[in-house]
């Protein structure tokens, strides 16, 4: 059994990174739906976070009022990446990805995959950068993923998203919280992500086998 085809698909550029992170940062909250759409139809929505109420996952508001509180002492409200403690972060371990930041926000690399989102995902990217990862999946979120980290990295706030999956993912889609952390100078340097799992599709051995195939194609 293939995996179901989906619609023809562009590896974004630098230039289209940056026009769609521009779509992001022109919003105060919510992204426009227009706008959404001009990213990629997968996305349902896209919106800054000042309060943990406005995200409705309790996971990603435990992760957010944890961030917000690491913020207290730093004058420009973004935690310092030393200040991060994984025994602090138990209630949301395996859902939680670690990225570095690359060429000022443009591309990330995965520091830490979560186990759970492996699981749903199909596959551990622990050492790949974003833009790896898309050229591999080929997946519609990736425009998403990158405009996403670009947006944080310039505006050093919450962002939340979310979006559909492809048809070859356990999840059926995907609920992210993407936080900004600097080290001593002030730079943003690293992202601290909340990535939830909705729903879930029954894959049989064959689905599965396929899946394996096309994410470990190149």
């Amino acid at each position: 059994m293939s995996v179901p085809p989906e619609a023809p698909w562009t590896d974004p550029t630098d230039a289209d990174v940056e026009r769609a992170a521009d779509r992001i940062l022109a919003a105060d909250t919510e992204v426009p739906a227009a706008e959404l759409r001009a990213i990629s139809d997968c996305v349902i929505r896209v919106s800054w976070i000042s309060e943990a109420s406005r995200i409705g996952e309790p996971t990603l508001a435990f992760l957010f009022d944890y961030w917000r509180g690491l913020d207290a002492a730093q004058p420009d409200g973004v935690p310092f990446a030393a200040q991060v403690d994984g025994i602090d972060l138990m209630p949301a371990l395996g859902n939680i990805m670690l990225l570095d930041v690359e060429r000022d926000g443009l591309d990330a690399r995965y520091r830490l995959y979560g186990t759970k989102v492996a699981s749903k995902a199909g596959r551990d990217w622990t050492g790949w950068l974003v833009s790896e990862m898309g050229r591999t999946t080929q997946t519609p979120a990736t425009l998403l993923y990158r405009a996403g980290y670009r947006a944080v990295f310039q505006r050093r706030a919450a962002l939340f998203t979310e979006h559909n999956s492809p048809p070859w993912v356990a999840a059926e889609a995907w609920r992210r919280l993407i936080l900004p952390l600097c080290d001593e100078t002030g730079n943003c340097i690293r992202f601290l992500v909340g990535n939830m799992a909705v729903g879930h599709r029954l894959m049989s051995e064959a689905q599965i086998e396929a899946q394996q195939r096309h994410l470990r194609k190149h």
